[in-house]
């Protein structure tokens, strides 16, 4: 007995073109926010840690 193969067929309606979707722009401003507060975050704990290690008065 012979097994028979299904064939895939691809609907042309079912494809969708991923090219024509454009990625959603990134806010400058939350990049900028972002990036000042990891710096002021950064700055904190260094003066935290100089003040612990070397008392500081």
């Amino acid at each position: 007995m012979s097994k028979k193969k299904k064939t895939k067929i691809n609907n042309p309606k079912n494809i969708h073109k991923v090219v024509e979707q454009q990625q959603p722009e990134k806010s400058n401003t939350l990049i900028f926010g972002g990036i000042l507060l990891a710096m002021s975050s950064i700055g904190l704990l260094i003066f935290v840690l100089s003040d612990k290690i070397f008392h500081l008065n």
